[in-house]
């Protein structure tokens, strides 16, 4: 019996899939990702006059993108995004044909829900209840759930864009405390002019490109697409003969408590996250190679993201390599860390870190942290940290370690 320092399950990683403006299965955006590939683009889903920005990052490919599913229905985006997911995680971790699923869950994360199918039904014209069972965000983990016979615990959690990571941690608390073998858990949104409008207002959208810790950074872009892990109890996965790509031993949940849109100026709940996410794992701040910056490119964020890694690692003796991928995907929201996570387990396996190819001059408010120049960074990587913060106070801080046995 595979244990932890406490006597519970220890949580492995054997499946990932992802539907993402850089691509639709791994490989492919594995090297989008790591050679400096840019998905910002003119939107095409809305009319963006009026806007400060005409650009996002969309998923492009015609399977999961066209208005009808080759059985002629008109099914969100979302949901095309995250069965994708599902199906492929499955498929990675050999669980697609597994006929023992009454122990596997699902856990997704989101932020819009199905909202930007409603969207779309109304700029067509269409009656918002020609399709009522798509009102649910619940939906994006039910179809999956009753498609794929995952008769485990069935959750969709809204934690700003912290929900990619908030279910992962749910999903790793149901392993660890056994009401689970194994859980497929993630996060996806649909782009929405709603998320266009709301950034415009608190003028928080990038005129060109995301720029991660930039001097000249102005803000973020809306994107969308889905990440999605299985994750398993130790125990299952040596038991089944599963490969284990990498190990979460550690997270952390928090809330800042302080502004509906703000984080607290000293950071704490980052701060927090950060550090009990590395005691629950047992692991030294010096043994971190890589943090997944959440790095939205806004003045705000960057600057406290920074200045919080600066301080809890530099008097440790520890400076990890940092990046943020939203400079080449745009922010997915409740996709965001679900994907960031992904990009975490293939560093650990592939020895190179994302890096930050829009970035030209590092600002002196992040120059305290070892940020990553140009499209990568060949390093081994032992443990990874990803972050992801949203509006409401959510925090979130996840730990990817390779696997030692």
């Amino acid at each position: 019996m595979f244990r932890d320092a406490r006597g519970r399950h220890r949580v492995v990683v054997t499946g990932m899939g992802l539907a993402t403006p850089l691509g639709t299965d791994v490989e492919e955006f594995w090297h989008n990702v790591t050679v400096g590939t840019v998905a910002t683009a003119p939107v095409t889903r809305f009319p963006t006059d009026g806007y400060p920005t005409h650009h996002a990052a969309e998923v492009s490919d015609p399977s999961l993108t066209a208005p009808l599913t080759p059985d002629g229905r008109r099914t969100p985006r979302s949901l095309r995004y995250v069965h994708h997911s599902v199906e492929a995680a499955l498929r990675d971790a050999k669980l697609l044909d597994h006929h023992g699923l009454e122990r596997t869950g699902i856990v997704v994360g989101t932020v819009m829900g199905t909202r930007p199918h409603l969207e779309e039904l109304r700029r067509q014209g269409r009656p918002l209840d020609a399709d009522p069972a798509w009102d649910s965000p619940q939906i994006l983990a039910q179809e999956p759930g009753r498609a794929f016979g995952l008769r485990g615990p069935l959750h969709v959690v809204a934690a700003g864009c912290a929900a990619g990571n908030t279910a992962l941690a749910m999903a790793a608390d149901c392993i660890r405390f056994g009401q689970a073998d194994a859980m497929v858990a993630g996060g996806v949104d649909e782009l929405s002019e709603a998320v266009f409008r709301l950034f415009t207002t608190l003028r928080a959208l990038a005129a060109d490109v995301v720029r991660p810790f930039d001097r000249d950074r102005r803000g973020m872009m809306p994107s969308e697409g889905a990440g999605i892990l299985v994750l398993e109890s130790l125990d299952h996965a040596v038991r089944r003969g599963a490969t284990v790509l990498a190990e979460l031993p550690g997270y952390a949940l928090a809330a800042d408590a302080h502004h509906m849109t703000a984080p607290h100026p000293q950071g704490l709940g980052m701060l927090r996250c950060v550090e009990e996410s590395l005691a629950q794992a047992g692991i030294d701040p010096r043994d971190v190679d890589y943090v997944s910056a959440h790095g939205t490119g806004t003045p705000a964020n960057d600057s406290l993201e920074a200045a919080c890694l600066s301080e809890y690692f530099g008097p440790r003796g520890a400076r990890p390599a940092v990046s943020s991928i939203k400079g080449m995907l745009g922010h997915s929201q409740g996709g965001a860390s679900a994907v960031e996570a992904i990009a975490c387990v293939l560093a650990i396996q592939r020895g190179r870190v994302p890096g930050n190819p829009t970035l030209r001059e590092v600002d002196d408010s992040c120059a305290g942290v070892d940020i990553v120049r140009g499209p990568a960074r060949d390093m081994p990587v032992r443990v990874a940290l990803s972050n992801a913060f949203g509006f409401g106070g959510n925090t979130s801080a996840i730990v990817l370690a390779r696997y030692s046995g």
